[in-house]
């Protein structure tokens, strides 16, 4: 297939794995043990949104951005602002609760609750630890250095040692950063030409591609700048704001699939267009189509309300399903209204079209873990000799490590489609185990055992170090009963005690 060619993968992709397991990924040659099976590079990924303030990261390839300086900064920065708020909401309900107890002649029965939690539902245990944890920072570092620290003026002794690409903005200035104008550009032309949520520069959108007539007034006229056309396809950032805000709100996997939908009518518009073909030309439209959605074809799902294992606290699984659906579909009418395209809207911003998208990172997205410098740096520090040349450096480093606790390893942590390893099948001793150890978001499938030619490559979905009983039920959200040689083994003698094993490797993290 064209996919393993451009890879250069020593493998072969069958439809039919056996086992009723649908398609899977198989050894071509003899591997050894240790060897590399191939790298590949995610079609799309997203940082996690909650992972932000833990690193900052080139939007496109996740590669740590700006200074060790700068990330400390910012990772204490972000944890001060979480803390306080936490802490300010405790100290409100208790104030709440004090003024209604000042009322009353004492604590009804069953009021034992608002000791944990406030009247709005405010867990003051947790407030109060987060004040705890709020004293403890501040008993290490100040403002004022979190400040310099975030600013650059402060330099940290060996931090030249692990030095980061500078940040480039995007061009137009929506908040996304890269690691360089190669990255940015590379991004822009995939799909954030598509979503980017700034409005055109004034100079940019007087041109007559991206004008739209028939406003008036200045919010009409903010709103007709917020519109124009790129590739044949009509853009509404303000429409495409509101869609990233209820992403936000309700799952981020949205966004992804918004990227998927991009770049699908970005190379969709270029080949309609190489190829001489134009809108009118229902065969040339198709072909185009089907040449740039052909990527995604290899992790192609059910739609997701469908796809998705119904928690085991859910009653009503029609209703729950439903209510997917209908999450689904808010998300796609405001997508619509932000991507209108004339030529393949009608085909890729379809409900079932939409739900396929999101239900295929259901099942095949790969969790990607970038190591922080960070954690490299206080390690280089921790592994100091020690004497009068680690002293002053342990002097300015310690309390910041004190300060960051375990929130120093934290790494850049991302969601992504691999089209090849989407094929690969999961074993709970499986023949593979996939990495990132190229400092950005590119995945290493590594043999960590000898391969035969012919036998079936697999990755683990889940940390095999659990029992029987306990990976059959992480599975569950995978939708399949692993019948794997290690579980049916296990199934039969359901009391001998579990192989031992490492963490699954479909959870792509930097080998220590």
């Amino acid at each position: 297939m064209d996919l393993i060619s451009r890879i250069g993968a020593p493998v072969e992709i069958r439809l039919d794995a056996g086992n009723g397991k649908g398609k899977g990924v198989f050894a071509t040659k003899d591997i050894p043990e240790g060897e590399t099976v191939f790298n590949e590079v995610p079609l799309v990924s997203l940082q996690h949104l909650d992972n932000k303030a833990s690193a900052v990261v080139c939007s496109r390839c996740l590669r740590f951005v700006g200074t060790v300086e700068t990330q400390i900064g910012h990772k204490l920065k972000c944890l001060v602002e979480k803390l306080k708020g936490t802490a300010e909401k405790g100290e409100a309900a208790a104030h709440e609760e004090g003024g209604a107890g000042e009322a009353a002649a004492g604590p009804a029965d069953g009021d034992a609750t608002r000791d944990a939690e406030g009247s709005d539902g405010v867990d003051l245990e947790e407030a109060l630890e987060a004040g705890e944890r709020l004293a403890q920072i501040y008993a290490e570092v100040s403002n004022e250095r979190i400040a310099a620290l975030c600013e650059g003026s402060e330099l940290l002794p060996m931090s030249s040692d692990f030095s980061l690409p500078q940040p480039v903005p995007c061009r137009r200035g929506c908040g996304d950063m890269y690691c360089s104008v190669a990255c940015e550009d590379e991004a822009w032309r995939h799909h954030h030409c598509l979503l980017c949520t700034a409005s055109a520069p004034a100079s940019e959108a007087a041109g007559p591609s991206t004008s739209y007539s028939g406003a008036s007034g200045s919010g009409a006229q903010a709103a007709e700048e917020a519109v124009e056309e790129v590739l044949g396809v009509r853009v509404d950032r303000r429409a495409l704001a509101a869609f990233a805000a209820h992403a936000a709100e309700t799952n981020e996997i949205f966004l992804l699939a918004a990227q998927v939908v991009a770049s699908t009518l970005l190379k969709a518009s270029r080949l309609l267009s190489e190829g001489g073909g134009t809108a009118s030309d229902a065969a040339a439209v198709c072909g185009a189509l089907a040449a740039a959605w052909r990527p995604y074809v290899y992790g192609w799902k059910r739609c997701w309300w469908e796809a998705v294992a119904v928690p085991e606290d859910v009653e009503d699984e029609d209703e729950f399903r439903g209510q997917l659906r209908e999450l689904a579909y808010d998300s796609l009418q405001l997508l619509s209204a932000g991507l209108a395209d004339p030529r393949f809207g009608p085909e890729v911003l379809r409900l079932e079209v939409y739900g396929s998208i999101v239900g295929l990172f259901e099942l095949n997205n790969l969790g990607v873990a970038v190591a922080s410098p960070v954690e490299d740096y206080f390690l280089a520090v921790d592994e100091m000799e020690e004497g009068p040349d680690k002293e002053p450096v342990a002097k300015l480093t310690q309390p910041l490590l004190d300060a960051l606790d375990a929130e120093y390893a934290a790494s850049a942590e991302a969601t992504a489609f691999l089209a090849l390893q989407s094929c690969i099948n999961h074993s709970c001793d499986p023949a593979c185990t996939a990495a990132c150890d190229t400092g950005d978001r590119t995945a290493t499938v590594l043999a960590q055992r000898d391969i035969k030619a012919g036998e079936e490559i697999t990755l683990s979905y889940i940390d095999v170090s659990l029992s029987y009983r306990e990976r059959q039920a992480e599975l569950r959200d995978y939708g399949f009963v692993c019948r794997c040689e290690r579980c049916k083994a296990e199934a039969t003698a359901p009391r001998k005690k579990a192989a031992p094993g490492g963490k699954g490797g479909m959870r792509v993290g930097k080998r220590r």
